[in-house]
C-alpha cells in the first residue's frame, strides 16, 4: 500500500474542506428559502353537518326565493326532487350563525358525504333552472353568507345559453361587501347540452367550495369557457372530487385585474377531480 506524499494529503484536505463549505452553503441557502417558501393552503372545513333549525319545505310550484328570504341560519330548505323551480335566484345577507341547507328531498337517495354525484343521481334532485345570456341563475347579495346547496340540478332551461350558470360576488373591491361561506355538495351543475354556457361557478367570494359535485357542458364559440373561474378573492377556496368539464379551462385562476390587492386569488385547495 503506498504512502501518501504531504502534497497528496494537503490537496485532499483541502478537497474536504471544499466540500464541507459547499454542503454548508447549500443547507444555509435551503434554509434560507424554507423561510421564504409559502405555506400550505389554508383549508376549511365542508363536513356536512345538517342544521337543526326549522326545516321549510318547497314543493313543486312553490317559491323558492321566498323561503331564501325567509329562511334563518340555521334552517334546512328542502325542495322537492324531480320538481323545477324557475329563476333566477339571489342569496340574500342575513344576520345570525349558522348556515342554511337547501338540500334534495331525496336526500337520503343520494350518494353519502364523500362521494362524486354524476348525472345518474339527477332523478333524485330537484331543478333550478331559468337564465338568459345577461343573467345568472344564482346570485349573491353583498355579503350573502353561509349557504350551503346539497343534492341540487342547477342548469339553464333547454336551449338557452348563459354567461354563468353560478355567480358567487358582485365585482367587489372591499372585502365588506364579499360574499363568504358558500358550498355546493353533490351538485350536478351544466350547461345546456347543445348551447352551453361560458362557465359553471364564479367563486369570487371568500370561504366558498364545490366539492363531490359533477360539472359539464361548459362551452362556448368565440370564447373560453370554464367549469370554475376565480378572479377576485383572497380564499380559501375548496374543488375537491368533482368532475369537470369546460371546452376551454376546466378551472381559471386569474384572466382578469383583481378589484383589491388583498383579494388575488390565494389559498386554493384542488385534489381528487
Amino acid at each position: 500500500m503506498r504512502s501518501l506524499s504531504i502534497f497528496e494529503v494537503r490537496k485532499s484536505a483541502r478537497a474536504v474542506f471544499a466540500s464541507l463549505a459547499v454542503a454548508s452553503l447549500v443547507a444555509m441557502s435551503l434554509a434560507a428559502n424554507a423561510a421564504n417558501l409559502p405555506i400550505p393552503p389554508q383549508t376549511f372545513n365542508t363536513q356536512y353537518a345538517a342544521p337543526t333549525g326549522t326545516t321549510i319545505a318547497v314543493n313543486a310550484g312553490g317559491d323558492l326565493q321566498a323561503a331564501l328570504n325567509s329562511a334563518h341560519l340555521g334552517d334546512t330548505i328542502v325542495l322537492q326532487a324531480g320538481s323545477t323551480f324557475s329563476g333566477p335566484f339571489r342569496l340574500p345577507n342575513k344576520s345570525g350563525n349558522g348556515w342554511v341547507y337547501v338540500q334534495s328531498s331525496a336526500y337520503s337517495s343520494l350518494p353519502p358525504p364523500g362521494t362524486r354525484v354524476t348525472p345518474s343521481n339527477a332523478s333524485n334532485m330537484p331543478k333550478i333552472r331559468g337564465g338568459s345570456a345577461s343573467e345568472t341563475l344564482l346570485g349573491t347579495a353583498d355579503g350573502a353568507h353561509h349557504f350551503r346547496f346539497v343534492g341540487i340540478e342547477i342548469t339553464p332551461d333547454p336551449g338557452q345559453y348563459v354567461y354563468d350558470v353560478i355567480t358567487i360576488g358582485n365585482n367587489d373591491a372591499t372585502m365588506t361587501t364579499l360574499p363568504h361561506h358558500i358550498t355546493f355538495d353533490r351538485c350536478y351543475i351544466h350547461g345546456d347540452p347543445d348551447r352551453g354556457a361560458r362557465r359553471g361557478v364564479a367563486m369570487n367570494g371568500a370561504f366558498v367550495a364545490v366539492i363531490d359535485s359533477y360539472l359539464s357542458d361548459f362551452k362556448e364559440v368565440g370564447a373560453d369557457s370554464q367549469a370554475l373561474w376565480a378572479y377576485n378573492t383572497p380564499g380559501p377556496l375548496k374543488i375537491v372530487n368533482d368532475f369537470l368539464e369546460a371546452a376551454g379551462e376546466n378551472v381559471l385562476l386569474g384572466g382578469a385585474q383583481s378589484l383589491n390587492a388583498a383579494m388575488n386569488p390565494s389559498d386554493i385547495e384542488i385534489r381528487n377531480n
